[in-house]
């Protein structure tokens, strides 16, 4: 079952959680009425580790305005 949420497939997020920019890969289960999303972030060492947390505990990334 899939429940509708503003992340979308392949946006980048900061996941509060961790407090690391991840990228969103699928949503994978909904648990609880929460929408469960695979996300992607990369290690200081260049390695990529898949995890799965919740749609609540990704915030999109704000666009600084031009010329700020």
């Amino acid at each position: 079952m899939k429940v509708k949420s503003s992340i979308q497939r392949g946006a980048d997020y900061l996941c509060t959680k961790f407090g690391d920019v991840v990228t969103a890969i699928e949503q994978v289960a909904v648990v609880k009425g929460l929408a469960m999303w695979e996300v992607e972030r990369k290690t200081a060492s260049g390695i990529k580790k898949r995890l799965i947390v919740s749609a609540r505990s990704l915030l999109p990334l704000e666009v600084a305005p031009a010329g700020a």
